[in-house]
């Protein structure tokens, strides 16, 4: 398959899914281009991943279905995905909650791009690249959308304890969804499907209820004049 036409169909659905996000964003929309450049940076981030994995994997060896999916894949694409995104949480842009679903959503589907561009020109087959635009992609979204309101509202209160609190649970939630996708989704059909239909679409339902619950408090940054 041309790399051309994979990467487009690697990175159409991405867009879908990000705009879905980005559309709740009606106080004060973000600026496109730092949108883009956080899809980018997490497109960026995928090398990272690959460079870190075998040190990982040599590490922990021999590996446990339980340590590949939450500590070799899970925690170490969760922390680089974390990295691409610390630069917009620092920026200025970010100044609700409800942007760090934005910027962490972006990264995350940046991720899911070239992950299943790595995938497919790996099996060469463009049905997969559709398969996992619905599964893998609304994951890496998911995961990293939790983790990019927590950290947002973590920046946004007085330092203390409860920022460290947001970050906590941010990670948590990113890591243990994530983790869970992975391990459940390579077991038996069974637990396949405990994966596709019950972890996939609660780490999507948390990302939604965070976005409604950070829009319903985007009036109290971006008071109306």
């Amino acid at each position: 398959m041309d790399a051309a036409v994979t990467f487009a169909l690697a990175l159409l659905p991405s867009l879908f899914w990000l705009w879905l996000v980005v559309r709740h964003d009606d106080h004060e929309r973000e600026p496109l281009l730092f949108v883009a450049a956080a899809l980018v940076a997490g497109g960026l981030s995928t090398f990272g991943v690959l460079w870190t994995r075998p040190f990982l994997e040599d590490g922990f060896a021999p590996l446990t279905p339980a340590i590949d999916a939450f500590v070799v894949t899970a925690l170490a694409e969760e922390a680089w995905k974390a990295l691409a995104f610390l630069p917009f949480l620092c920026s200025r842009e970010l100044d609700e909650p409800l942007d760090g679903a934005v910027y962490g959503a972006a990264v995350g589907l940046g991720f899911a791009t070239m992950e299943n561009v790595f995938y497919a020109e790996a099996g060469g087959d463009w049905a997969l690249l559709l398969q996992r635009a619905g599964t893998a992609s609304l994951l890496h979204a998911a995961a990293s959308g939790c983790l990019g309101v927590a950290c947002a509202e973590g920046k946004l209160r007085r330092f203390g304890l409860g920022t460290g609190v947001w970050l906590l649970l941010g990670f948590s939630i990113a890591i243990g969804a994530h983790g869970c996708y992975d391990l459940w989704l390579c077991g038996a059909d069974a637990q396949v499907f405990v994966s596709l239909l019950v972890v996939l679409p609660t780490a999507l339902v948390l990302l939604a209820l965070k976005v409604r619950w950070a829009r319903r408090r985007s009036h109290h940054f971006h008071p109306p004049t």
